[in-house]
């Protein structure tokens, strides 16, 4: 039992380091980014990796005291509505793309190798995981990394090739007379 109690808070230690580095990085690339929408996207994952921090911080502080892996945080997605606003509103503000935060795209794929580095590490994690409400805590980490991986792509592509990105996210067709319904 203290080699699985001792497991589970080198793993909490794990977590909150590379809590902290995604944490860090999204806040770098808001400040250097000029444009609207990468600002808010990393924004948005700054703040969810925050939110993330303080619950996996309660729930160590719960093992620290002898509480069970019942208190184990609760997956919290971003918000489709959050996304969904995001994306149209640079669908609406397409016009004329800005080639601002090209340079960005370093700090999103820094980003996604970090959320992936995370993916990882919950895999590994959930093979060598018996306990039932442990195996409940890390899919969700696990889903909550996927959540922030899909989301870097999703900036990398509109910056990396915004014409097939507004093609894709507004549903336009090829003759131009709006959306596919």
């Amino acid at each position: 039992m203290t080699n699985e109690r001792d497991a589970a808070f080198e793993m909490f230690c794990t977590v909150m380091e590379m809590k902290e580095k995604k944490k860090a990085l999204y806040e770098d690339a808001m400040g250097t980014c000029p444009d609207q929408v990468g600002i808010e996207t990393f924004r948005m994952l700054r703040d969810a990796e925050a939110g993330h921090l303080k619950q996996i911080h309660e729930t160590y502080e719960e093992l620290k005291k002898g509480k069970v892996w019942a208190d184990a945080c609760k997956y919290h997605p971003i918000e489709d509505q959050d996304k969904q606003a995001i994306l149209r509103k640079i669908a609406q503000e397409h016009g004329k793309m800005p080639r601002a935060c090209l340079d960005d795209v370093v700090a999103i794929e820094t980003g996604m190798q970090l959320e992936n580095s995370s993916i990882d590490f919950f895999q590994k994690q959930l093979q060598g995981s018996m306990d039932a409400l442990e195996r409940e805590f890390i899919n969700r980490m696990l889903a909550e990394e996927r959540d922030h991986y899909i989301l870097l792509a999703d900036l990398k592509f509109y910056y990396t090739d915004p014409e097939a990105w507004f093609m894709e996210k507004s549903r336009a067709r090829l003759d131009g007379a709006g959306a596919v319904t």
